[in-house]
């Protein structure tokens, strides 16, 4: 496995010829960067310029001096793009849960600033929100990106389907960062959420499914402008469990050089949150969650988050829905033990643009069934919980939050809970994210569509 070794120390940079506003390509995003290496309490910084050499700074303060963050970057060199970089500037010793100030500078200019929140403590209070198949470059897109600016989340989980159609670096550029990164935020223009919120992301099947490197030569960029931690359990490349390359050996290893460490092993990552632990699991059909070394990892990584009060997991495709459209796609059925066993709470998913809510739903006797039985919709489910006045679910409560911006699927069926499955609370096929509070033992989530008005909420009490 090749690794970065284009990578570099901001200090080896010549300090003439300062860039200027031009040679950003993507003003900064905040990520989790790889605190598999950086350490847990550290955030990551990235920005892209063109491949010119110029110096670039990133400074941070929280209410006392200025500190410099150690910044590196790796090129990316493919066919039909013009070579650029992406740079990773590394921040640690802030202290959690107050709001850290910073600002790109090269030479005496200053190219961006901006503040972020950082990461909340375990006892301090939070909220993060959710959406996925966002990166439609559609109208709604910018809706959603401007009720989540508007409510100013600590923390931001996508769950996959970031750009469409074939994760190529040119609809991340048309499709994704115009959204999220503009100047003025609007229902029209969306909103800088990237520059002023902590973001993680699960791949979906329009982020990694392409990978046919000749008719695409910037696929995979998934694996090129996200950093986040590299404590998966794929690492190897050609595992059939990861999305495997096709295309010319050269641009195999372009790829392979572009990418470094992030692939594959990035397609799947956990991290702490506040009070919680969070897994993002790649849910793409390639992925065989039989697999004992795979569902070993999940299971030790689960149990990772025994010492926190909530455990949540997010992937793409979802296990549990009622909408026709991907009916056939139940592979995350086949780990519904696990996040029993592991005690999660709540499971997000993507894929069916809509948003779905199950009541708790329990394994029972499905525990060790086939695929076929998996696929049966008779789970046993506690319809006792209501939200409301019942806060105490018995079973792991599975949401559907692709609403985030592309065309919605099935809206027949809003309103109709005789055309739902079994397991099925409630069903909105409406542009909409999810924004929920933690307060010590106490998950509040409600769902706001594109207008910013409230379409559903649960609470679940400990």
């Amino acid at each position: 496995m090749p690794v970065f070794s284009a990578l570099l120390l901001s200090s080896l940079l010549r300090p003439e010829n300062p860039a200027s506003f031009a040679d950003l390509i993507v003003t900064p995003s905040i990520q989790l960067g790889n605190r598999t290496v950086n350490g847990e309490n550290s955030v990551a910084v990235l920005w892209q310029t063109t491949d010119q050499e110029h110096p670039y700074t990133l400074k941070f303060n929280q209410g006392g001096k200025d500190q410099s963050a150690q910044v590196g970057y790796h090129t990316i060199k493919v066919d039909n793009i013009a070579p650029h970089r992406v740079y990773i500037a590394v921040l640690k010793d802030y202290k959690p849960g107050q709001k850290v100030s910073y600002r790109l500078e090269s030479g005496t200019e200053v190219l961006y600033k901006d503040t972020f929140m950082a990461p909340k403590g375990a006892k301090q209070d939070y909220t993060f929100a959710v959406f996925g198949d966002c990166g439609s470059g559609e109208p709604p897109q910018a809706e959603i990106a401007y009720q989540t600016y508007r409510l100013k989340p600590d923390l931001l989980l996508l769950t996959g389907d970031l750009v469409y159609n074939r994760g190529l670096i040119t609809e991340y550029r048309k499709n994704f960062y115009p959204y999220y990164t503009p100047e003025v935020a609007s229902p029209k223009n969306g909103a800088n959420i990237l520059g002023n919120t902590l973001v993680a992301a699960a791949p979906g099947n329009h982020d990694i499914l392409h990978r046919a490197l000749d008719t695409s030569p910037d696929a995979l960029a998934y694996f090129y402008y996200w950093s986040q931690p590299l404590n998966g359990p794929l690492g190897d490349v050609g595992n059939p469990s990861t999305p495997t390359l096709s295309g010319a050996d050269a641009r195999k290893d372009a790829f392979l050089k572009n990418a470094g460490p992030n692939y594959p092993r990035m397609a799947n990552f956990s991290f702490d949150y506040g009070n919680a632990h969070i897994t993002s699991l790649d849910a793409n059909p390639y992925v065989d969650w039989s697999d004992p070394k795979i569902r070993a990892w999940l299971k030790a990584d689960l149990a990772k988050g025994a010492n926190k009060t909530w455990r949540f997991v997010m992937f793409h495709h979802p296990g549990f829905h009622s909408s026709p459209s991907h009916q056939g796609e139940k592979q995350m059925r086949q780990v519904a033990d696990l996040f029993e066993e592991g005690k999660v709470d709540v499971v997000f998913a993507g894929h069916v643009h809509n948003y779905q809510r199950t009541f708790p739903i329990q394994v029972g006797e499905k525990k060790g069934k086939d695929k076929a039985e998996l696929a049966k919709d008779d789970w046993p489910v506690d319809k006792s919980y209501d939200g409301l006045k019942n806060t105490k679910p018995k079973g792991v409560i599975y949401l559907v939050d692709g609403a985030g911006g592309n065309d919605l699927y099935n809206p027949e069926l809003n309103g109709k809970p005789e055309l739902w499955k079994p397991f099925q609370a409630n069903y909105l096929a409406e542009f909409s994210l999810s924004i929920v509070e933690i307060k010590g033992k106490t998950f509040t989530l409600r769902q706001i569509d594109r207008q910013g008005k409230q379409i559903d909420q649960i609470k679940i009490t400990k």
